[in-house]
Order: structure tokens, then C-alpha cells, then sequence
């Protein structure tokens, strides 16, 4: 990826960072992202919490 990524793709590679490991250039291309975008990085740590609440749901037997 050698081009800047949008807010849009930054999503969609948070989301997907969660299900697969992304390759080296989509990783420097998101940090490189969040670095520049509050908004991304305001996102990006609420769906780290999302994910994290979710997981100790399905943990303890909790259905969604």
C-alpha cells in the first residue's frame, strides 16, 4: 500500500486485524494512519474495548 489510506479503509483494516494478522504494508500504512488521524485513533480504541468486551463475553458462555 503506498498510497495514504482513508478513514474508511482504516476501519475496514482495524476490523480485519481482528479475524487475521495483516501483512507488513498494511500495518505501516494503519500506524501510519492513526498516527496523523485523532478521529481513526478515537475509533480504533473503542473498538480495542468492543473487542475485548466481547471476547470475556463469549468466555464466560454469554450469547451476544
Amino acid at each position: 500500500m503506498n498510497k495514504a489510506l482513508t478513514c474508511r479503509e482504516t476501519t475496514y483494516l482495524v476490523i480485519s486485524a481482528r479475524d487475521e494478522p495483516l501483512g507488513q504494508a498494511q500495518q505501516q500504512a494503519l500506524a501510519a494512519h492513526l498516527q496523523t488521524c485523532a478521529y481513526c485513533r478515537t475509533a480504533n480504541a473503542q473498538f480495542t474495548t468492543l473487542f475485548a468486551q466481547l471476547d470475556a463475553l463469549l468466555a464466560r458462555g454469554v450469547q451476544p
